[in-house]
């Protein structure tokens, strides 16, 4: 017997369905006004604590470039969808 309410049985995993839900809709906007007023520099190194799926670390790699931003996170399934 699962423990998820019915309308979420035969979904995706929880970490698919925040980055869909909620990180697209609600906190991509932040994390672009966070990183506008943060204005990291190409190959500055960021360190993204608690990543969850990632959108703050992902769009900081934009900015600064490969390899000098490093997300975090306690979930693997987050972390598997931030990759």
């Amino acid at each position: 017997m699962s423990s998820l309410p019915a309308y979420a049985n035969n979904q995706q995993s929880f970490p698919a369905m925040y980055e869909r839900w909620l990180v697209g809709p609600l906190f991509r906007p932040w994390a672009g006004i966070l990183l506008d007023r943060l204005r990291p520099a190409p190959g500055e190194r960021m360190l993204d604590i608690a990543c969850g799926t990632g959108i703050v670390a992902r769009l900081a790699h934009e900015r600064v470039g490969s390899d000098t931003v490093v997300g975090v996170d306690v979930s693997p399934g987050m972390l598997e969808v931030a990759r």
